[in-house]
């Protein structure tokens, strides 16, 4: 079986054949990727950095094996096989072997359509939640900066539209009317409530040391916020109404999972082969990486991973402990335990991957009464309980915690083929 290592760039990409020893150049078209099938066999693998692009869309359409090597794999590939030395031919030599010799370093790409769309859809709203981000910051150093006096009267402003909406006509809000910046808020359709009213009439009043180019400079920043919050809002209820169509939405009756989480559990998911739940959730980066030789033993955080599902599900993690019983006093007895604040939501959130993969695997909806008698617990109300010992002393047993314990040292399995969590 032959192995082909493809090191992409912009317009082209460099491939390379273990079985041929050779290193070719290809073309970011489909010309270019027909020329690289014909110049391999119909059984070889191709190995590819971790990003779903053209080049793959374009192999796994084909019928072709594609596996994905994360790219912090393959700068440690190039260490090792070319001495550090970067080159784009080197590169492709390094990845290949790296397949070659630790085929469990990859990840197994799949052709499914609707994991296709879910994955086009999180890159979307990814980049109206970035470009949102980049433009509040650069309007608040603005702001800070240059025009104190709105901060000042307005308070907060990033997450209230109607501030954003008087920022986009700061050029011309001393010369406009409230009835005017009335019509304003009506035509976008965002409520001028009494207490913004008196906060602009103050505003007005003051005087503003801000020259007419600032001015035009950030309320030209506003109008283009406004436009990429509408973008975000509709593509994520976009999100929603595909998720809650798709036979994949029980992932939605999971505590602390909400539309743009479970999108991002679907996608990598439906996108990739996982053979176990213990792939996939270092895939999703939660379990840590256990560092021991001798009498060295070390417990890191994993960066092999999808970053961006990484800071996701940190966030699922979160809402959980708000939303969850038995997930609050998981995160308290880690935090009891002398875990931090991140280590704890970490080992939290790989515990619900656990969980999310086999609801994913059997399309069944979270049942927490079933989950936790699958750890020896008989109700969820047993949470917190005080017991007295035969001696009289009285002492506090977690009865719903005590059997459950960080998912990087859990040995119970997922029972997938009946939906049930068995020991």
């Amino acid at each position: 079986m032959d192995v082909v290592g493809i090191d992409w760039a912009w317009d082209f990409h460099i491939c390379y054949s273990i079985e041929k020893d050779k290193v070719w150049r290809i073309k970011d078209n489909e010309v270019g990727y027909k020329e690289l099938l014909n110049e391999v066999s119909r059984e070889a693998v191709f190995v590819i950095e971790e990003s779903f692009n053209r080049i793959s869309d374009f192999l796994l359409s084909e019928g072709r094996e594609v596996y994905l090597l994360p790219p912090k794999r393959s700068k440690e590939a190039r260490g090792y096989h070319s001495n550090g030395i970067k080159t784009d031919s080197l590169d492709a030599r390094s990845i290949a072997l790296t397949y070659s010799e630790h085929p469990e370093y990859c990840i197994r790409a799949r052709n499914n359509e609707e994991g296709r769309s879910f994955r086009e859809q999180l890159r979307a709203y990814r980049y109206y939640k970035d470009e949102a981000s980049r433009l509040k910051n650069k309007l608040h150093n603005e702001l800070h900066d240059h025009f104190p006096e709105f901060v000042e009267e307005m308070g907060n402003w990033t997450k209230n539209k109607g501030k954003i909406l008087l920022l986009s006509i700061t050029n011309e809000l001393k010369n406009l009317s409230i009835e005017e910046i009335h019509s304003h808020f009506k035509e976008n359709q965002i409520a001028f409530t009494n207490s913004l009213r008196e906060k602009v009439k103050a505003l007005k009043k003051r005087e503003w040391h801000i020259t007419k180019y600032t001015l035009m400079m950030v309320a030209n920043a506003a109008r283009h916020l406004l436009e990429v919050e509408r973008g975000k809002q509709e593509m994520k209820k976009e999100m929603e109404r595909n998720l809650k169509e798709s036979k994949y939405r029980v992932i939605l009756s999971l505590p602390g999972v909400g539309v743009v989480t479970g999108v991002a559990l679907v996608a990598a998911f439906l996108n990739h082969e996982f053979k176990n739940y213990r792939n996939f959730q270092k895939y999703c980066g939660t379990v840590p990486v256990i560092i021991q030789g001798g009498n060295y033993h070390k417990c890191v955080m994993r960066k092999h991973c999808d970053r961006n599902l990484k800071g996701v599900l940190h966030m699922m993690a979160l809402s959980a402990v708000n939303e969850g019983s038995w997930m609050r006093g998981y995160y308290a007895r880690k935090i009891k335990e002398g875990k931090s604040f991140g280590h704890a939501l970490r080992a939290l959130a790989n515990t619900l991957v656990k969980i999310a993969f086999a609801m994913l695997k059997g399309l069944k909806a979270y049942d927490e009464e079933l989950f936790l008698s699958s750890r020896g617990n008989k109700s969820p109300q047993s949470n917190y309980t005080t017991k007295t010992s035969t001696q009289g002393t009285e002492r506090r047993t977690d009865e719903r915690f005590s059997l459950l314990d960080s998912a990087a040292q859990t040995n119970c399995h997922l029972g997938t083929d009946s939906g049930r969590l068995s020991p």
